[in-house]
């Protein structure tokens, strides 16, 4: 289990949902936590149910990520631990890609958010890290969408922001080879949560999740943390938190199984 304590934690998108819990979880081990979002009023209630500081910012502007972690660190000195949490889904308008916006301001700030936002960070990070002679770890958050089609979710209209949340993971695995491979002190890893109870998931299926497809299997955002956190301990790259994730990508894995059978390969 990590030690937390003495440790400063980074948390993004940390006002609400997985970000507060993970914060709160966080905290609850020890570590000093800093909670940032683009609600500062969010932000700085998770900081005080913490015992931590909040940071107001917008992730959505190209050059926030990097001035969040210089904010950081002149805060605390050091960082140990990020957790790349902030996300946003794609908003009003249509959203099958048949009928989207692809030049819409918000898909630009969703990719930039969901998924540049934590390797811009990174990019800060790593070399701050080489300088004090530490060692780093950042978990990002994924989703369900980011390794398949999963069959409770095939009739919402996600594949925008689910195009966003596959970019996250192959960028995680590619960041973390880079980090391997070049020696880099930092290790990477990324949370894949499913169904879970957040305000994003209320506004786009109703504030009750009784009445959600009961193949969502929802589970609360505390409960995500624990089990982000028990991936940490673990030492996982991938850290999802339902077992059906799995199941849902046995259509890929089959599908190409059979191609390299049907053209001899």
């Amino acid at each position: 289990m990590i030690d937390y304590k003495g440790q400063v934690a980074l948390v993004t998108g940390g006002a609400s949902g997985i970000g507060r819990e993970l914060a709160l979880a966080l905290a609850a081990r020890g570590a000093r936590v800093l909670v940032a979002d683009i609600d500062g009023d969010g932000a700085a209630a998770t900081a005080a149910a913490s015992g931590g500081a909040a940071l107001q910012v917008d992730l959505a502007e190209p050059g926030a990520a990097a001035g969040l972690l210089d904010r950081a660190w002149g805060l605390a000195g050091k960082v140990d631990f990020i957790a790349s949490n902030a996300g946003m889904g794609s908003g009003p308008g249509p959203k099958r890609l048949l009928k989207a916006d692809l030049d819409a301001q918000r898909v630009a700030a969703m990719f930039e958010v969901n998924m540049f936002a934590a390797i811009r960070l990174a990019q800060a990070y790593v070399p701050r890290l080489e300088a004090a002679g530490g060692r780093g770890r950042l978990m990002i958050t994924g989703s369900e969408n980011s390794l398949s089609v999963p069959d409770a979710v095939k009739s919402f209209g996600l594949g925008l922001y689910a195009a966003s949340k596959h970019g996250v993971l192959v960028l995680a695995e590619w960041l973390r080879a880079e980090c391997a491979g070049g020696g880099k002190p930092l290790d990477v890893h990324v949370l894949l949560p499913g169904g879970v109870y957040t305000g994003m998931t209320a506004d786009g299926l109703g504030p009750d999740p009784a009445g959600w497809p009961a193949n969502m299997h929802i589970i609360t955002p505390d409960r995500c943390a624990e089990i982000a956190l028990a991936g940490l301990d673990a030492g996982l790259f991938w850290i999802p938190t339902h077992r059906h994730l799995a199941d849902d990508m046995e259509p890929r894995h089959a599908g190409l199984a059979n191609a390299v059978r049907v053209l001899g390969l």
